[in-house]
C-alpha cells in the first residue's frame, strides 16, 4: 500500500512520476547511438541540430575503415562536396590538423541554433580526445535539388575562437 511521505499527497507523487518518465522519454527520444546512425541519410524530418549531432557522432565514433567520416560525407550539401569531394579528399581533409580533432572527441555542447529561413548555423564547443576545448561552426541549408529536397545539408564547418573560462 502506498503511503504518501509526510506534506505530500497521492496526487503529488503521481505528478513526479510523470515528469519522471517524461524525462526519460525525451532523453531517448533524442539521442543517437552509433548503430542507429549508420544507415542515416539525408531526409527531410531531419532538423538541422539533428544533423550536426549525427555528424559529430559519426566522428566522436570513427574506426580505421573511416566510417565515421564516410556517414559525416552523406550530410555534406552538394555545393560543400564540389569543394571538399571527392570522399577520398574529404576523408584527407578530415584528418588534416584544423578538423582531426573532431576524431574521436570525448563530448560535444551545443550553443543556441540560429535558423534564418533556409540557412542554419549551429555552434558547437568539442572537448578533443586530448582535452581541449575547440569551437566549430557548422552552417546547414536546406536544400532544393529533387535528390535532397527539403533536407537540412552541411555548407561548411569553420573554426571559432572558445573564451577561457577564469576561475
Amino acid at each position: 500500500m502506498y503511503r504518501s511521505p509526510p506534506g505530500a499527497s497521492r496526487k503529488d507523487y503521481v505528478s513526479v512520476l510523470h515528469i519522471f518518465y517524461l524525462l526519460i522519454f525525451f532523453s531517448y527520444a533524442n539521442s543517437w547511438s552509433f548503430a542507429s546512425i549508420e544507415n542515416a541519410y539525408p531526409k527531410p524530418t531531419l532538423k538541422p541540430d539533428e544533423v550536426v549531432r549525427i555528424q559529430l557522432l559519426a566522428m566522436k565514433n570513427n574506426d580505421t575503415s573511416d566510417l565515421g567520416i564516410k556517414i559525416t560525407f552523406r550530410f555534406a550539401s552538394p555545393a560543400n562536396k564540389l569543394v571538399t569531394g571527392p570522399l577520398e579528399r574529404f576523408i584527407r581533409l578530415v584528418k588534416n590538423p584544423s578538423y582531426n580533432p573532431l576524431l574521436n572527441h570525448l563530448d560535444a555542447d551545443f550553443l543556441d541554433l540560429k535558423i534564418n529561413e533556409k540557412i542554419a548555423v549551429q555552434d558547437v564547443i568539442i572537448t578533443s580526445s586530448k582535452g581541449k576545448r575547440i569551437g566549430f561552426r557548422f552552417r546547414l541549408s536546406l536544400q532544393q535539388s529533387p535528390d535532397y529536397r527539403n533536407c537540412w545539408m552541411t555548407d561548411a564547418v569553420m573554426l571559432f575562437k572558445v573564451p577561457e573560462v577564469s576561475a
